[in-house]
Formats: structure tokens, sequence, C-alpha cells
């Protein structure tokens, strides 16, 4: 994967290039950044080979991406969340249905969401990075926190993210009177960093409440699951 990173170097020379070159492009335009340089540089047939590469290009990762989220959502949420006697069968069942809805959503947001493609890397790379607290706080030689804090702080950061991204705003439309530096953070900074602030706040409420739910000798009571 950090190999493959590199490959990211080359979209930023094709974005300085397009500057230049096919300058004027504003919104959804600036993904078709590259096919004006092509269109400027080569004949029309090879417009088109660049173009088919493009969508087989799309096709392998799309795909892996889309059964990714599906097996997440099959295993990870119905299996480990609902039905944990569940079996594979099931499981693959549950997989195989929401694909065609992941699908159709991508479409959706790709056709009326109005959103172009560099915005949606950006955010996809934002939301993955809500799973640092997570991940840093189980490496410590006593683990802090539990699931509840883990889900609170990325459905934290997430909202902040899709508040974001969804309203357009930013920390220069938010506080139009803080400092450059303030209004120049990346959002994925600061969703990371409600997300910490909510995985430490539930982690020491749960902690707090561990040995009166212990204490309440009930059948029901709630028993707190540590990471």
């Amino acid at each position: 994967m950090p190999l493959y990173q590199v490959v990211i170097a080359f979209l930023f020379l094709v974005g300085f290039a397009a500057i230049l070159q096919v300058p004027g492009l504003k919104g959804a335009e600036v993904d078709l950044a590259l096919f004006g340089l092509v269109k400027a540089t080569f004949d029309p047939w090879f417009v088109g080979v660049i173009g088919g590469t493009g969508v087989l290009t799309a096709l392998v990762p799309g795909s892996m991406i889309l059964l990714t989220a599906s097996t997440v959502i099959g295993k990870n949420v119905y299996k480990e969340g609902f039905a944990h006697n569940a079996t594979d069968k099931q499981v693959s069942r549950v997989a195989r249905g929401v694909l065609p809805v992941f699908a159709l959503v991508a479409v959706y947001f790709m056709l009326r969401g109005g959103a172009t493609i560099v915005s949606v890397a950006i955010f996809a790379s934002s939301l993955l990075t809500q799973l640092l607290p997570s991940l840093l706080f189980s490496l410590m030689k006593k683990p802090f926190g539990n699931k509840h804090s883990a889900f609170a702080g990325i459905l934290a950061g997430g909202a902040v993210l899709a508040f974001m991204m969804t309203t357009s705003s930013n920390l220069g439309t938010l506080f139009p009177a803080a400092p450059v530096v303030f209004k120049s953070l990346n959002i994925g900074l600061v969703a990371l960093a409600t997300n910490a602030l909510v995985f430490v706040a539930v982690a020491l409420f749960t902690r707090r409440a561990a040995p009166r739910l212990a204490g309440a000798q009930r059948p029901d009571a709630l028993q707190p699951c540590w990471a």
C-alpha cells in the first residue's frame, strides 16, 4: 500500500499541468482535467483508448470497494452486532443483498450529488483516519477504552465530516474571524480531534459507571466490554 500511494504524486502533476494547459475549470469540470490535456495533445483515437483504460481502471477498485463494504455489513454489523448465531450462508445472503444498494447509492451521488471526485477522495481518506484513535489506544500496554467509546468516537468524527461535506463548509466559513493558521486546517484533523475527545470522554464515563453496574446485581444489568 505505501508503494501504491506513490501513484498519487502523478495526480498532482496532472493537476499542475491542467492549470497551465486547460485553465478555467471549475466545479465538476475539474474531474475532466486529464481528458482536457489528452484532447489537446493526442489524436481522437488515442483519446478513446485512454477513456477505455480509465473505465477498466475504475472497475477494479470500485468492485473491490463494493465487495468489502457489503462484507463488512454482513459480517461485522449483521453477525457481530445483531445475529451472533448467523451461519455463513446467512451472512453471505445479507452481503449480497446490500451490495446493489451500495452500488445504487454510489450512482445516485455521482449523478445527483454534485461532488467532484477529488472531494469524494478527500472525504473517504478523512473517514478512514477516524480509526486512528481506537488503534492507538488499543496498542497501549494497558488498553484504554472499549467498544462503546470506539464507536462513539468514530460516529462523532464521521458526523463532523458529513456535516462539512454536505453543507460545503470549512473552518473559514464557520469562523471567519479566526487566524489564518486555524482556518487553513484540514477538516480531517478537526474530525480526528473530535473523535479522540469523544473517545476519551465515553471511555472515562463507562469506566466510572462499571462499578455501579457491577454492584447492581440485576440479571439484566449491562456488563461493560473492555478493549
